[in-house]
């Protein structure tokens, strides 16, 4: 069989002296991710970025988490956008296909020029379905293009776990912490 080096099966014993190695053990382990991560991302829904207008606003504002998100994202879109208005930040509207998923607010720290993502929410019915993650993927290309940004930080209450866990897995990493807030930073190449 030829094939080229590319596209060894992760089986392949060929360049090993010990196949049953630890380093072995450790490069199949990884070339499993990286396989596991390729299809993920092949099958991974879609999130597309609008601002929200007059068509949309109000629809955003009946988006909610659940009950037990409600402690760790306690502040209701409605006062997101009147922030936003007033403050000079951007909120965003996340939709899947034609359908309303979720919202979330950026802004410049006019200090250092770093890009921070203020709110980030999927309503309570679509959890579960990785548009969480896709959400936040295309937030961070989005911010990363639209303002060739070399940073993005973000906040989120040290008790929300699952957003601690998907940030961190993105690359967000911890950079402060008081008890109440982690705060994490995503360092970028320049577009």
């Amino acid at each position: 069989m030829n094939r080229n080096k590319n596209t060894k099966s992760l089986r392949s014993d060929e360049d090993m002296e010990d196949p049953n190695s630890p380093e072995r053990a450790v490069e199949l382990k990884e070339k499993l991710i990286g396989a596991c991560d390729r299809i993920g991302e092949r099958y991974r829904p879609t999130v597309e970025l609008k601002p929200v207008d007059e068509n949309n606003w109000y629809d955003c504002t009946e988006l909610v988490v659940t009950d037990e998100q409600k402690n760790v994202f306690p502040v209701p879109v409605v006062y997101w956008l009147a922030e936003s208005a007033y403050c000079g930040f951007t909120p965003l509207a996340m939709y899947n296909g034609e359908q309303l998923i979720g919202f979330a607010v950026y802004a410049v720290d006019p200090d250092d020029g770093s890009y921070w993502i203020m709110a980030y929410m999927i309503d309570h019915k679509f959890q579960h379905k990785g548009l969480g993650r896709s959400g936040m993927k295309e937030l961070v290309r989005y911010i990363h293009e639209k303002h060739g940004c070399d940073k993005i930080v973000l906040g989120h209450r040290a008790e929300n776990e699952r957003a601690s866990h998907l940030y961190a897995s993105l690359g967000f990493e911890e950079v402060d912490r008081d008890g109440i807030e982690i705060i994490r930073e995503l360092t970028l190449s320049k577009p």
